[in-house]
């Protein structure tokens, strides 16, 4: 990605913390109308992608295209180079490095979305991204502020909190714990207003 259009991804979402985390095209047309900067599409399927993203970009969204869980995707270098031309989202997110890397060399912002269930997965975690850095991490679940902040301190990358977070309240607590911004599904969040 180039580093100009990243700048401004960071500093939109720093200015409305809250991503869209859309699974339909029913929640792309919400988003789309809805106070958010950004939407993770977070399902679908290479026959809806375009469509989907076509109306999150004419909504002036930055786009970012979750690689595991659509569907007629392949986990292969393929499927990302498919999405990265014909979709031209602003970035992918995976839990597979190897689908980063490339989506790194296609110019596209990358995400890793990293699931801690314990102290051993968020060492095990630090240690992966450390030797894979991608441009951002997505942390899930959301509610967890001392994995938000020593990923942060520790890896010196943007935070995005994801997973559980359905209330203002957990919006407000992954903030206050060093994350730039948080995912949720849960459409009252994507109207709320500037944090």
């Amino acid at each position: 990605m180039q580093p100009a259009r990243r700048d401004e991804f960071l500093a939109a979402v720093h200015q409305r913390p809250v991503i869209a985390a859309a699974r339909t095209m029913e929640d792309a047309c919400e988003a789309a109308q809805s106070r958010v900067a950004a939407v993770f599409v977070l399902g679908g399927s290479i026959l809806t992608l375009p469509e989907i993203t076509a109306a999150l970009r004419e909504a002036g969204k930055y786009v970012f295209i979750h690689l595991d869980l659509c569907d007629g995707l392949g986990r292969d270098a393929a499927a990302v180079e498919w999405c990265a031309r014909t979709l031209s989202p602003d970035g992918l997110i995976s839990t597979r490095a190897q689908l980063l890397r490339k989506a790194a060399e296609q110019g596209v912002m990358t995400i890793h979305r990293l699931f801690l269930v314990d102290s051993s997965s968020l060492n095990g975690g630090i240690r992966h991204l450390t030797a894979n850095p991608p441009d951002l991490i997505e942390v899930l679940p959301g509610l967890v502020p001392k994995a938000i902040t020593r990923l942060k301190d520790t890896l010196g990358l943007p935070v995005i909190a994801g997973g559980m977070v359905t209330e203002e309240r957990d919006v407000e607590q992954a903030l206050a714990a060093g994350a730039l911004a948080v995912s949720s599904s849960a459409r009252a969040l994507w109207r709320m207003g500037l944090l």
